[in-house]
C-alpha cells in the first residue's frame, strides 16, 4: 500500500469521512465537490457532484487523492 494512499485513508478515518460523505476542494480552479462512494485498503473512489458552482457532466467513480487540496465536510 503506498504511502500517500494510506494517509488519504487515515484522513477519511480521523474526519469520520464515510461513504456517502460530500467533500469540497479547492486546487485554484473553482471548487470541486465529491462524494466518497468507497474506502478501500488502498484508495478511495468518489464522484464529482460539481465544479466551480457547476454541476458535473460525468458522474462516474474515479479514484481520487485526499493531497492536493484542503477538503472540508459539505451539509447538504
Amino acid at each position: 500500500m503506498s504511502q500517500q494512499a494510506t494517509s488519504d485513508i487515515e484522513k477519511c478515518r480521523e474526519n469520520g469521512w464515510k461513504v456517502g460523505t460530500r467533500l469540497v476542494g479547492d486546487e485554484g480552479y473553482g471548487p470541486t465537490v465529491i462524494e466518497i462512494t468507497a474506502i478501500g485498503e488502498s484508495s478511495i473512489l468518489a464522484k464529482t457532484i460539481s465544479h466551480n458552482g457547476k454541476p458535473s457532466s460525468y458522474r462516474g467513480e474515479t479514484c481520487w487523492t485526499l493531497q492536493c487540496r484542503k477538503w472540508r465536510r459539505v451539509t447538504r
